[in-house]
């Protein structure tokens, strides 16, 4: 598990879903590969945010203020991935998750469902289908949203202006195409040679 954790680029969805052993989590990977945890969603998130050094509910803070969404906001957690919650599921018992999150990154598809309780096919990077509860219009509110995240949410951790005085070379401007070229390098690797 840690190790698809830590790729955190890999991920393109995380989703609740019921094993004979009760509530768990399935991890679904840019390539459409499936991955089956025993946890729930809420600490496969704080697992991830931990691996990242990035206080949850700071950040949840700082994405509903630049939203002004007071639920279910999207959770910008890396460059390569935002997660955007979506309700994937009914609940079998009050108080089951039914909140799946999916990679704004990851999507290339939001369609309508004609099978009945979903209203929307979210298709994920390596042909995933994941079928969504919410209307097609609701789930690309949901995503502009995340665009929206992404764009407000810090790219790197800010230095005191005594610190940055202190290093050598240092340029406001250069730092800001640094981060732009690093964030650019990242979303290549990233991207899946097309055959």
């Amino acid at each position: 598990m840690s190790e698809l954790l830590n790729a955190c680029t890999r991920i393109a969805a995380i989703i609740p879903c019921y094993q004979p052993t009760g509530d768990s989590t399935t991890v679904i990977a840019v390539d459409g590969s499936a991955t089956s945890l025993t946890t729930r969603v809420r600490t496969v998130l704080l697992r991830l945010a931990r691996l990242r050094a990035i206080d949850l509910s700071a950040l949840r803070t700082r994405t509903r203020a630049a939203t002004e969404r007071r639920n279910l906001a999207p959770l910008p957690l890396a460059p390569g991935l935002v997660l955007v919650p979506v309700k994937v599921r009914q609940p079998r018992v009050a108080g089951d998750t039914t909140t799946g999150y999916i990679n704004f990154h990851a999507v290339t598809t939001v369609a309508a469902n004609k099978n009945k309780p979903y209203q929307t096919t979210v298709t994920l990077s390596g042909k995933t289908e994941l079928p969504v509860l919410w209307t097609p219009a609701t789930v690309n509110r949901q995503l502009a949203l995340a665009r929206l995240a992404a764009t407000a949410a810090p790219a790197r951790p800010v230095l005191s202006a005594a610190l940055q005085a202190t290093l050598p070379g240092y340029d406001p401007a250069l730092l800001n195409l640094a981060v732009k070229v690093a964030e650019l390098f990242n979303e290549i690797v990233c991207m899946k040679p097309r055959l």
